[in-house]
């Protein structure tokens, strides 16, 4: 997987409020050890006890409820399937059930000892490329990965567009290349405003 996958994810979670770190600095570039090394501890630094548990489907305005959570990152999004050019609600359950539920154990397995500070433990997100929004298939994703421990998932399209919508154009972004990327290219109307796709 490439560093901007993660340097979107990390993006995101940064500009909604969290403290974001690497759980493992370095990890194998092999296929076991890319597939066991976990990604990403976020922290809400702005949240509220007492408030409701989030939705399943993450999007920014559940993530006000989100205390903490080990974010998996996998490289999903450039495999054989081509999953996220899928369609179909069954083709993403097939799939899923192939390659993604016989993994979610080992993805999410962390040293026991190690504590993070905060009085519930770190909830477990996974990003996914696509996510079925058609039931039966939209349920059935969210109940298997339920039992395999998954307590939400979030949208990596939701991530970008969200990064998209939040980027100024008057504003330059001195510290971080992705948004000042993001910027020369809404200045150049090469990306727009999802609220601007959805009014055309």
């Amino acid at each position: 997987m490439s560093c901007v996958e993660e340097a979107i994810v990390s993006e995101y979670f940064e500009q909604n409020g969290f403290l974001v770190r690497p759980l493992r600095k370095s990890r194998s570039h092999t296929k076991k050890g890319y597939e066991e090394g976990l990604d990403l501890y976020v922290r809400n630094m702005v949240f509220r006890e007492g408030s409701r548990d989030p939705n399943f489907l993450l999007f920014s305005s559940e993530l006000r409820y989100l205390e903490s959570a080990i974010v998996c990152v996998r490289g999903w999004f450039g495999d054989k399937a081509s999953l996220a050019s899928m369609s179909s609600g069954a083709e993403i359950v097939k799939y899923l059930e192939t390659y993604v539920f016989k993994k979610v154990d080992k993805w999410f397995a962390y040293d026991p000892a190690v504590t993070f500070g905060t009085r519930v433990p770190p909830m477990h997100v996974l990003v996914a490329p696509v996510f079925p929004t058609q039931e039966p298939h939209r349920s059935q994703c969210i109940e298997l990965l339920q039992e395999k421990g998954v307590h939400g998932i979030v949208s990596f399209k939701s991530m970008a567009l969200d990064l998209i919508d939040r980027v100024d154009t008057k504003q330059v972004y001195e510290k971080s290349d992705l948004l000042q990327t993001l910027r020369i290219l809404k200045n150049f109307d090469l990306v727009k405003d999802s609220q601007m796709d959805l009014l055309g």
